[in-house]
């Protein structure tokens, strides 16, 4: 059967209630909105364990991962070019994951999901908790929408993770905690290198010389996980120099999304002289944001960087769109539904309909959802909030029809 068939129908249910409760003002409470976004994912995760067609990063490069840190190697420095090239903070999890599964008896296709489900679950009440005044109905939205449910249920990936560390590093900014912003931030970077995008929102919400406090947890936690390498695995102290080379390094893989998209006809390639002018464009381009929303609110300026990074970007997998729905959601404006539909729409296209398919079909449903990428860069950047906005103006007009309600009940 069709994977549409059987996982579409929840996710479409899932952006329903999400909108219907925008709509509403609804503010469930924490445990209806965790038992929603567990029965979600849950759905998703026993669909994807028995389907055939699993994402090869997680069938192979995640599994070989885990395989490589329990033999006691590094897998950057032992698996296939471009197949790991991350701190060994997440291949620690991974051999976790799969030596829970030996001991329950769960195969990988069941194991190597549990964090990721986890970690999206605990995005609930870390995006209530930002969101502030409104966060019950934030957080019940966040365990709907599709996004979440697709990239940690059916993909298995680990964005999830990175931005639980990176949104409870926001949240104890926002409360002073300098030393555990800076740690949650640090194990965020350590998780993989585009969270690098999150310090600035986590900095500039401390004051003064905590900001030096953050900075100095956030080099010093990943620093450690590094070197980890030359305490658990293969990894010589002289050698880590290059392994932290070969970490910050990436593949230059094109033609999935956007601009390079269009050069290459939506075939998804290799290509070193498109990396490097996708870097400049991504690097300029993420500089000039920061510059122009150096004022904005937090949350704001990681929402902007964010999405500037998705617009820009030479390379691109589905997962990579559920980065700024935490913000979107803590900061919501009228154009923050349709950027996180349009979103969810075009990342269901590719779990659900292009990645089953191999060989000849893969690549022509590829190209063509490779090129409609197009549709949603507009909605994304229709997304970016104003440069100095004190208080979305949507949060005040979905408050309003609640307290109509409640002032006609009144005797």
């Amino acid at each position: 059967m069709s994977p549409a068939l059987v996982v579409g129908p929840p996710l479409v249910a899932g952006l329903v209630l999400a909108l219907v409760a925008q709509r509403r003002g609804w503010s469930p409470p924490l445990w209806a909105a965790l038992a929603l976004g567990a029965v979600l994912r849950v759905i998703a995760m026993a669909w994807a364990a028995q389907d055939p067609a699993q994402p090869y990063d997680f069938a192979v490069d995640f599994s070989e991962a885990a395989d490589e840190v329990l033999a006691g190697r590094n897998p950057t420095t032992h698996m296939r070019d471009g197949g790991w090239h991350f701190l060994p903070f997440l291949a620690y999890v991974l051999a976790g994951q799969k030596e829970l599964g030996d001991l329950l008896g769960l195969s990988w296709n069941v194991a190597g999901r549990i964090v990721p489900v986890l970690a999206d679950l605990a995005l609930i009440p870390l995006v209530a908790k930002l969101a502030g005044e409104r966060g019950a109905l934030r957080g019940f939205q966040y365990a709907c929408v599709p996004l979440g449910v697709m990239v940690s249920g059916l993909h298995g990936q680990f964005p999830p993770l990175t931005l639980a560390f990176g949104v409870a590093a926001l949240v104890a900014a926002r409360a002073g905690r300098a030393h555990w912003a800076g740690v949650l931030m640090g194990l965020s970077v350590a998780c993989t290198n585009w969270s690098v995008l999150l310090v600035p929102g986590v900095v500039l919400a401390v004051a003064g010389t905590r900001r030096l406090v953050v900075l100095g947890w956030t080099a010093a936690v990943p620093g450690l996980w590094l070197l980890s390498s030359s305490v658990f695995l293969d990894t010589p102290v002289t050698g880590l120099v290059d392994l932290a080379r070969a970490i910050m390094s990436t593949r230059p893989v094109v033609g999935d999304w956007g601009w390079t998209a269009l050069v290459t006809g939506g075939d998804q390639t290799v290509s070193a002289g498109l990396g490097r002018i996708g870097t400049l464009v991504l690097v300029a381009g993420l500089l000039a944001a920061a510059w122009w929303w150096r004022k904005a609110d937090p949350i704001d300026l990681t929402l902007v960087l964010l999405l500037v990074f998705l617009v820009l970007t030479y390379r691109l997998g589905a997962q990579y769109l559920l980065w700024p729905v935490p913000y979107l959601l803590a900061r919501p404006r009228r154009l923050t539904w349709p950027a996180i539909t349009a979103a969810s729409a075009w990342a269901a296209a590719g779990y659900l309909r292009v990645q089953p398919f191999t060989g000849m079909g893969w690549w022509q449903f590829h190209g063509v959802w490779a090129l409609s990428s197009f549709l949603v860069i507009p909605f994304l950047i229709a997304a970016l909030p104003p440069r100095n906005a004190a208080r979305p103006a949507e949060d005040e007009r979905a408050a309003e029809p609640v307290r109509e309600t409640r002032a006609q009940s009144e005797p």
